[in-house]
């Protein structure tokens, strides 16, 4: 399977992590860096994204895209992480496949795209193909700051997707994922970053539907806090383990 990272012990307890938006599967790689001893550490490329750039994204896609990689592997559940986009999408596996996931890791995916949120948000998956160079360009400078050239590299050679990137801003919007799982009796983790102002604002709303959710915050960190931060991010995923465990 070319559209999988992963490393970590034979039978250790698996945990799937889920990307962004534009990027890909190799966002991941700080954060395993500090797990993989531990935990079976996967990471998957989403439709349209990374090593499966050429397919269309849909949530639906997304989630039976993971299913079928648990299924491959011969996981029956796994613990997912998740950001921004892939926070969504693992909202999304644990509603209609709540038995494959026995915890989640969600950040930056607090905000419920509906309403005037979800209307401007997929209007604006209609302008991003125009300025997707200009964005993307900044994005791999930060990265590169944040992560130094060698790892930032390593990330931009996986691929930036910029059709992804536009069918997630179109696609993901209406539906309130949080309410949509509302039956998930697991346990979350939601880690969010210091500066992330939306969804550390969604955190609310998002508990009173799941008390029992813990909220970290990550210090120092924007929207992309497992890029910036990844030791402080692998804490987070640590702590969703020993809750599972």
């Amino acid at each position: 399977m070319t559209a999988i990272t992963r490393r970590g012990p034979s039978g250790a307890p698996p945990i799937v992590f889920l990307h962004g938006g534009v990027i890909n599967r190799q966002m991941w790689d700080p954060v395993i860096d500090h797990l993989e001893d531990d935990y079976d550490c996967i990471a998957v490329d989403l439709p349209a994204h990374g090593d499966l750039m050429q397919e269309s994204f849909t949530v639906d896609g997304s989630v039976r895209s993971v299913i079928s990689t648990l299924d491959v592997l011969s996981i029956p559940s796994a613990a997912f992480v998740g950001l921004s986009l892939g926070g969504y999408v693992a909202q999304a596996l644990a509603a209609r496949h709540p038995d494959r996931a026995s915890g989640l890791v969600l950040s930056g995916a607090t905000i419920r795209y509906t309403g005037w949120d979800g209307l401007s948000t997929r209007l604006s998956g209609y302008i991003f193909p125009v300025v997707a160079r200009p964005i993307m360009k900044k994005f791999a400078e930060k990265m590169t700051d944040d992560l130094g050239p060698e790892l930032a590299q390593k990330i931009l050679d996986g691929g930036l997707s910029a059709r992804g990137g536009a069918q997630t801003l179109r696609r993901l919007p209406g539906t309130d994922y949080a309410a949509v799982m509302s039956q998930y009796g697991g346990p979350i983790v939601i880690a969010n970053g210091e500066r992330d102002t939306k969804n550390r604002d969604g955190e609310a709303e998002f508990q009173r539907l799941f008390p029992d959710a813990d909220a970290i915050v990550i210090e120092d960190a924007g929207h992309a806090c497992a890029l910036q931060q990844p030791d402080a991010f692998a804490k987070a995923v640590r702590h969703l383990m020993e809750t599972v465990s």
